[in-house]
């Protein structure tokens, strides 16, 4: 089995540059977005190489079935560890900003960038997810549950902290709809009042 590095290279420069363009539209610091990009890559990112595709000039006979024939090649992933990004930023590892600009521009970032690789998804996620998940992740249970009823509060203080906007009920209901849709977050089974944090993301690429 080989391995096509060549696109996974190609693919971690485009990440590099959505990120960017990321902490760009975030709002910070020009001369620190380059360096930010690159710790942001090195602490939460993996991106696996794509199987190289084979060129064949033998026929194949299939069954009507379809068993027995074919082969495609195994695709690359693109691998976000959330838990490991939002734990770097809690323990001041991005120490080329200040707390403030971190806080709310790495989290930014990472919704953004996935906005960017899931391009075929009919969800748009924004500054209300960002903000969802980076106070779920603060208000974690030892076992990454979070109590639904203990998000909105937790908005307001990061709202008034940070000095933004804090959420309704309903834009947050909205937020965890669509984190749960890209697999951020998953409904507990155990506890209905309660959501589960999942701390990697994957998406394939060709």
């Amino acid at each position: 089995m080989e391995w096509n590095y060549q696109k996974k290279e190609k693919k971690e420069a485009e990440i590099r540059r959505i990120i960017e363009a990321c902490l760009h539209e975030a709002g910070l610091d020009e001369n620190l977005i380059q360096t930010t990009a690159r710790e942001f890559l090195e602490n939460a990112i993996r991106v696996t190489p794509p199987e190289m595709e084979r060129v064949s000039l033998d026929m194949v006979t299939m069954a009507p079935s379809g068993r027995g024939g074919g082969r495609s090649s195994k695709a690359g992933n693109i691998k976000l560890n959330i838990r490991a990004l939002f734990e770097s930023v809690s323990s001041g590892v991005f120490t080329v900003v200040s707390a403030t600009q971190v806080t709310w521009a790495l989290p930014f970032a990472a919704i953004l960038l996935w906005n960017s690789i899931w391009r075929n998804m009919q969800i748009r996620l924004s500054e209300t997810e960002a903000v969802t998940l980076w106070v779920m992740w603060q208000v974690k249970s030892q076992k990454l549950t979070v109590k639904e009823s203990h998000i909105k509060p937790a908005v307001d203080a990061h709202a008034q902290k940070y000095e933004r906007q804090t959420l309704s009920e309903r834009d947050i209901k909205h937020a965890l709809q669509n984190l749960a849709k890209i697999g951020c977050i998953k409904p507990s089974k155990k506890e209905r009042d309660k959501w589960s944090l999942c701390e990697w993301i994957s998406p394939r690429y060709r």
